[in-house]
């Protein structure tokens, strides 16, 4: 196995997570959900919120560019700490689907005799990325398929684990990126691709 292959030791990446509601707008004709949900970095919640009430309050409702679901990474061989925080009147969750994680304290459900792991405010998640590829991740804090659910109204994203000791970075500016649908991937003995 080539070096570069190997995953990192102690590797630790830190993502803060927010779960804000907001009208969200689908399209330049106006038509919305008025009780959507985003999960968005907590460092842009505020602006999030702001820009796309801004645009929701036009004559004609316009979609804003950030609203969208949220893309986060880790390299394989990361551990992958989640600290999701929401402020609605609703419990909530992030659960993860394929990765590895220990179900007593971050696997984002209320279910049989494992420990409660939704919450009204504030919680901590761990997630091993121990194999490359895409894993979406949704609510569990309120399953209902009805207009009540969380799912429907947009509570999903993913996080991409990619091959060790990766670099992402913004397609338009090269800058580093903490999250987002596109990215440039530069892995170690590798040839860089976009991903989308």
């Amino acid at each position: 196995m080539e070096l570069c292959n190997y995953p990192c030791a102690d590797q630790t990446r830190y993502y803060e997570i927010e779960a804000i509601q907001i009208p969200i707008v689908y399209n330049k004709y106006g038509d919305h959900d008025p009780n959507g949900l985003l999960y968005v970095l907590k460092k842009d919640a505020d602006r999030i919120c702001k820009e796309a009430l801004r645009n929701f309050s036009k004559e004609s409702p316009q979609p804003y560019e950030e609203v969208k679901p949220l893309v986060i990474r880790a390299n394989k061989g990361e551990k992958v700490v989640i600290t999701f925080f929401h402020s609605l009147d609703r419990a909530l969750s992030i659960h993860v689907l394929g990765m590895d994680y220990d179900v007593q304290t971050s696997d984002g459900t209320s279910a049989g005799f494992n420990k409660n792991t939704t919450t009204r405010n504030k919680i901590i998640y761990t997630w091993y990325a121990r194999q490359e590829g895409v894993y979406l991740f949704h609510d569990m804090g309120d399953t209902r398929s009805s207009e009540e659910g969380t799912n429907i109204h947009g509570l999903f994203g993913a996080i991409i684990v990619e091959a060790p000791q990766s670099r992402w970075l913004d397609p338009q500016t090269g800058n580093e990126l903490e999250s987002g649908l596109f990215a440039d991937i530069y892995s170690p003995g590798r040839p860089a691709f976009r991903e989308y």
